[in-house]
């Protein structure tokens, strides 16, 4: 006779539900005529009493193995009639075959359900003798392969369930469930429901430097003749806030010139780089976004102290370093006050001051009567009062700022009026051309515009005034505090960036007064940075839900589409965020994600897949059943719809 062994079912990778079967056919047929003919052999020859026995005693045999139970009754030379039932008031699920004085009760395969007490009854007929034996079947079933799952995603800090499932596993009280970080025990678990599915529950709170490192569940089930453990291991993606943050250092810039910033962080998602710009009492603007801030042209509102922003979902830090911008001074601005009529024995306060980095010298002099005498000088700004004018004090006035890069000058000129008295009382008048100076009005300036990022555009502002009004340019940030952006009637970008939205302020000013005008700018952008991430994972199991979630960057903010590629199937979200519930195989393909503004677009695509189960290969001894077998095993692994991936918490 030919013994035959197949190992039937799912292999120890399978992620699916049921036992894991083995059968063990050797001929079951003469298997079982054996055990008849030994037992017919040791049948007794003198009269004794009626007795059974029952083998084996107290079995303990593994899910889907075969079991027979052996009831052999001695001390009858007549009939014997034998009854199998159950202690327990069950159904025993089992076949009975019955050979004169030996009955089988047959289980093939064995399943959870044969856990019994087994009871054999039989009578001898021609004595009409009772008798009856019990044996209590046990079954146990080994692990297969755990599954990991989250609760969450795992996030530095905060408390996460980590959960391990060991399915079809019998009987749980011998089952130990271990969690390791590497090679670190976290978790060691031995009590259990009495439950086909076991789950055990490891709350962890992350760190950064778990990051990338693997946690492994292990599942042993120990009952004394056989051992098995199964293991499961997945790597952690950990989110952690921006850290070890590096920023250009301190620079000096001539005024004219390019220079560039950077600003690097790591963290979990990478973290995006905000930049500000701080004036002197703390208050920023935002002044452009990324890794690299690049200024084509220094000005004098360049300079100060810079703040990178480094944040991600998880949290934010910041770094700060200094621009400093050199050059010669600005055309220094002079005026006087009062700025009316001016008469003798009256007082007036002339102020003259300029801007420049390095912070230049300013000087002012009187050029008529007094043969440029210099009256007053300092640093930046200076003024000098001078009470009780006469006729002497009218004339031309220079306000001129220096410093190592080169010098400018400006200008101020006004009239004192004076009363002449002669010797004898007459009275004389002195009459000299007035010009008459006034603050500037019917200001205009630009409308509000729109303009798209990298393009460029000109603001304008123009008034009336005398003297001729000066055109100052600030930019307000969303608390109206302001920065210098330029000077002149007109403001040019040649190049829009995030920095220069905003609303604009013009103030026109002469020594009489100012005015001011305001606009504002909308700095439109196409969506970049596009990224995406899929929640568990890309790769999914059959009933399992997807959570697809995308980031852009992008003004108006885009709106996005996904679109499954096999059957143009879309779907839309104003947020970025798409929920695929009870995924099947019909789901599995490329999605192109479409995020979409007025400005532009920006597509990226991305697999969504089934997990694939390896079944495993079935060794005949038998060459031309092997063949056979193999063919059927080909085409059931082409038409399954389960699937199997390597996972990642």
């Amino acid at each position: 006779m030919t013994c035959i062994n197949i190992n039937m079912g799912k292999g120890q990778t399978s992620m699916s539900q049921g036992f894991y079967k083995r059968r063990t056919t050797c001929n079951f047929s003469k298997q079982i005529m054996t055990a008849f003919a030994l037992w017919m052999v040791l049948l007794p020859t003198a009269a004794s009493k009626f007795v059974l026995n029952l083998t084996p005693k107290d079995p303990m045999a593994r899910v889907g193995d075969s079991l027979v139970l052996t009831c052999k009754a001695s001390g009858c030379a007549g009939d014997v009639m034998f009854t199998w039932a159950s202690l327990t008031d069950r159904s025993l699920y089992g076949k009975t075959e019955t050979n004169g004085t030996v009955s089988l009760q047959i289980f093939n395969p064995l399943a959870i359900q044969h856990i019994n007490k087994v009871l054999c009854k039989a009578t001898c007929t021609n004595k009409g003798e009772k008798a009856q034996t019990s044996t209590k079947v046990n079954v146990y079933a080994l692990p297969k392969d755990p599954t990991i799952s989250r609760s969450d995603l795992l996030t530095e800090g905060q408390e996460s369930n980590l959960t391990c499932t060991v399915p079809d596993v019998y009987p749980t009280e011998r089952l130990i469930i271990e969690w390791l970080l590497g090679d670190e025990v976290l978790l060691k678990q031995d009590e259990h429901l009495e439950v086909p599915t076991v789950t055990s529950v490891l709350k962890y709170r992350p760190t950064a430097q778990n990051n990338g490192q693997n946690v492994t569940c292990r599942a042993t089930l120990d009952i004394g003749i056989d051992k098995r453990t199964r293991e499961t291991v997945a790597s952690m993606t950990v989110q952690y806030s921006p850290r070890n943050i590096t920023i250009s250092e301190n620079t000096q810039v001539n005024i004219g010139d390019s220079f560039t910033l950077t600003c690097r962080a790591e963290g979990n998602p990478e973290p995006t780089v905000l930049w500000r710009k701080l004036d002197q009492d703390g208050r920023s603007v935002v002044a452009g976004e990324g890794a690299t801030l690049l200024v084509e042209e220094a000005s004098w509102s360049h300079g100060g102290e810079y703040e990178c922003v480094a944040h991600n979902i998880v949290g934010n830090r910041t770094a700060h370093m200094t621009v400093n911008v050199q050059g010669p001074p600005e055309k220094p601005v002079i005026y006087r006050s009062p700025s009316g009529e001016l008469k003798a024995g009256d007082s007036v306060t002339i102020t003259c001051q300029s801007e420049s980095g390095p912070q230049g010298r300013v000087a002012l002099r009187q050029l008529t009567g007094s043969q440029g005498a210099e009256l007053q000088s300092n640093q930046g700004h200076t003024s000098i009062t001078v009470q009780s004018l006469t006729a002497t004090d009218s004339g031309l006035y220079e306000c001129q700022a220096t410093n190592p890069y080169g010098k400018q000058t400006s200008f101020l000129n006004f009239t004192v009026l004076d009363e002449l008295y002669t010797e004898n009382q007459r009275t004389t008048e002195t009459i000299t051309s007035m010009t008459v100076q006034y603050s500037p009005r019917n200001i205009t300036i630009s409308e509000n515009t729109q303009v798209n990022i990298g393009d460029s555009f000109t603001l304008t502002c123009r008034a009336e005034g005398n003297p001729e009004p000066t055109v100052l340019w600030r930019k307000l940030d969303q608390d109206g505090r302001s920065v210098v952006a330029g000077e002149g009637a007109t403001l040019l970008v040649e190049e829009a960036s995030w920095s220069h939205g905003g609303e604009y302020e013009c103030v026109a000013h002469n020594v009489v007064g100012n005015r001011t005008a305001h606009m504002t700018v909308n700095v439109r952008a196409p969506p970049t940075n596009l990224s995406v991430e899929v929640f568990p994972s890309a790769e999914f199991e059959k009933g399992q839900n997807v959570t697809i979630r995308s980031w852009a960057v992008g003004v108006p903010t885009p709106s996005a589409t996904l679109v499954r590629l096999r059957d143009g199937v879309e779907l839309h979200s104003s947020d970025g965020t798409f929920h695929l519930v009870h995924l099947g195989p019909e789901h599995a393909g490329l999605y192109l994600l479409n995020v979409t503004n007025v400005v532009g677009h920006q597509s990226l695509d991305k697999s969504v897949n089934p997990k694939t189960v390896i079944i495993p290969a079935v060794c005949f001894v038998s060459m031309t059943a092997a063949a056979a077998t193999l063919m059927r095993f080909l085409r059931r692994a082409k038409n399954t719809s389960s699937y199997e991936l390597a996972m990642t918490v």
